[in-house]
């Protein structure tokens, strides 16, 4: 696949699976547990997506030093959007641990979105 569709679908992916997170934290929090759980199997189809476009753009640059940082810290955004999600629907996500994994959420989306606009590859 040519890089510019690779690199196309890993930024849909990305859009869509943000839109699928906040929709995810408005059901939860309105008590829909429902239709958390089917956001909740959507999206992680769209990890599996991102995950794999990502990989397939590192090969294509050769696992660039810039690149591979960003992708662990992408990789660490996605650990953090699940366990504020899983933690929020078990109801084990305590106001203390919401502060922290809302400021990590914040923190890693602002780094990743510079490191992937911040330098063109």
């Amino acid at each position: 696949m040519p890089y510019v569709a690779l690199l196309h679908s890993h930024v849909s992916s990305w859009i869509i699976g943000i839109i699928l997170f906040v929709l995810a934290l408005v059901f939860l929090k309105s008590g829909k547990m429902k239709g958390l759980k089917i956001t909740q199997m959507i999206l992680r189809v769209f990890y599996i997506i991102i995950f794999l476009t990502g990989v397939a753009l590192l090969l294509e640059i050769n696992f660039a030093a810039y690149a591979t940082v960003k992708a662990l810290l992408a990789f660490g955004l996605i650990y953090v959007m699940e366990m504020i999600l899983v933690r929020g629907s078990k109801g084990t996500l305590d106001a203390g641990k919401a502060k922290s994994f809302g400021a990590s959420f914040l923190v890693l989306l602002v780094a990743v979105l510079y490191l992937g606009y911040g330098k063109p590859f």
